[in-house]
Order: C-alpha cells, then structure tokens, then sequence
C-alpha cells in the first residue's frame, strides 16, 4: 500500500494537504481517530485500495497514542510516509481569527494562544522520521506544490531544496540552511533587478563570480559525504535551504545549481526543487 500519514498542528493546512491527495485519486479519511489506525489500514489493504492518504491530529480521540501506534505498525511491516505540517504561533493565530473557527483544543477558560501550545506540547511526543512542512508563508498554491512533488518521489530517499527570503523569516522545516547573501546582490543592477534566479542571463551572471564558484564548491562538499551517510542509515527525506535577502535572485539560483550537481552525482536519489519567493 503506498500509505501517507498526516498530522501537525490545527491550522496549519492538513485539510488542504488531504485534499491535494484526493486530487491524486488517493483513498482519504479525515479526523481518524489514532487507536484505529492499524485496523483501517488492514481493511482497506483487503478491500485492494493501494494509494491512502489518512489525516489524525489533536481533533481525534487518543492522539496521545499516535507515537505508539506508529510503532506498531512498524512491527506489522506497514511501510508509511508520515508528513508533519507545523505553522508559527502568529500565523495561526492570525488563521484562526479570520476563519473565525474554534481551535480544537480551545476550553471556555482557554485562550486561543494556549490551545495552540498544548497542541504542539501534544504534537511533540512524535518522534518519527517525518517530511516537515512549515506553512508559516506558504499560500494553498504553494503547499500544493510541495505535497505533489513528495507524491512524485517514486524512490525510498527524497532530498528537497528550497530558496526563501530571510526578511520575510526563515522555515522551519529544513535540516540543513546555507546563507548566500555573502555573493554580489542582482537586485541592485538594473538589468538583473526584475529577474530571477531561473532566468538565463542571471544565471551566467552569478556563474562568472569567482565566489560564486567558491560557494558552489564548499556547499557541494559539505552535502556529498552527509547526502551519502543518510542515505545509508536509511533516511527518507532531506531538506536544504537556500535563504537571500529577498529569495528571488541568489536563493534561487544557488538552489538550482546544488540540485542539479545532486542529480548529476545521485541517479538513485529523488530531487525536488521549490522557490517560497516565486511559487505563490
């Protein structure tokens, strides 16, 4: 069964994520209490359904479970993918409020605030080798995006990189960050101002600097022998950043070009790109 798992805090975007599933002609179900975890699995494995996508959060009864229930299944040999989705507290505040919807941890003495806390105090017992998404600044295009490119990793190791801007905050969701503000900033010649990272005469421009060629060298150096260790520790999936000032020009360009030297050395791994900046 090619089987997904998604949980992470309310209102931080499973419901959206699901349906990006169900777009993919997955089987889904929404809410499932944890405890039942096992059995639907085991019903829907004899009824043939092969492609599942099932949400639990801390809107189900015995969410506390969840890492237990994980393990369980590990025992019973159900491979899974577990996908974490997390926000910043502002941001789901400010979710919240707008939706005008009560969070589900919300009691009548409970402050929107202290309901998200203890549904991340909750959330944080799961220590499985989950995919982290950080929707803090991604809109539904965005997070659609990055669940179709997870559903189009045919391989067990999934490396994603991703270009962000530093001014508007740094994501949560990756294991490695480079800061490439230290190369020259396009943005301050005109006719490099309105490009971006992708466009041809930006990338030979970058491409000539002597430290670009450096960064280029002590990145690619840093993640071959780290991409290689993981691999073989049996590791799933592996997110790079990549942050500038304005994630447009620099980001973007050095996230291409680190993805592309993966490839070029990895035919085994599954590489995606995604640009915060640009994907809106």
């Amino acid at each position: 069964m090619n089987l997904y798992i998604i949980t992470g805090l309310s209102g931080a975007g499973k419901t959206n994520a699901l349906r990006t599933f169900e777009d993919n002609n997955y089987y889904c179900i929404d809410n499932l209490p944890a405890k039942l975890l096992p059995n639907a699995i085991k019903d829907l494995d004899n009824n043939h359904i092969k492609s599942v996508a099932i949400s639990i959060d801390s809107r189900t009864l015995n969410i506390e479970m969840l890492p237990e229930i994980l393990e369980e299944l590990k025992l019973l040999k159900i491979s899974y993918k577990l996908i974490f989705l997390s926000a910043s507290i502002e941001q789901i505040i400010k979710r919240f409020n707008e939706s005008r919807r009560k969070h589900p941890l919300s009691k009548n003495q409970t402050s929107l605030r202290e309901a998200i806390v203890k549904d991340q105090d909750i959330l944080s017992l799961i220590k499985d080798d989950s995919v982290h998404i950080d929707t803090s600044n991604l809109n539904l295009t965005s997070l659609n995006i990055k669940i179709n490119s997870l559903i189009d990793s045919k391989l067990d190791f999934h490396i994603h990189l991703s270009s962000f801007a530093y001014k508007k905050s740094i994501p949560l969701d990756n294991d490695f960050i480079f800061d490439v503000r230290e190369l020259p900033n396009p943005f301050y010649k005109d006719e490099f101002k309105e490009l971006t990272g992708l466009d041809k005469p930006l990338i030979e421009y970058l491409s000539k600097l002597e430290e670009t060629k450096e960064i280029i060298h002590d990145i690619s150096s840093f993640l071959s022998p780290r991409i290689k260790k993981y691999a073989l520790q049996g590791r799933k999936y592996l997110a790079i950043g990549f942050g500038c000032t304005g994630g447009r020009h620099r980001s973007v360009f050095m996230t291409e070009e680190i993805a592309n030297i993966i490839k070029n050395t990895n035919n085994d791994l599954y590489v995606s790109t995604f640009h915060r900046e640009i994907n809106v």
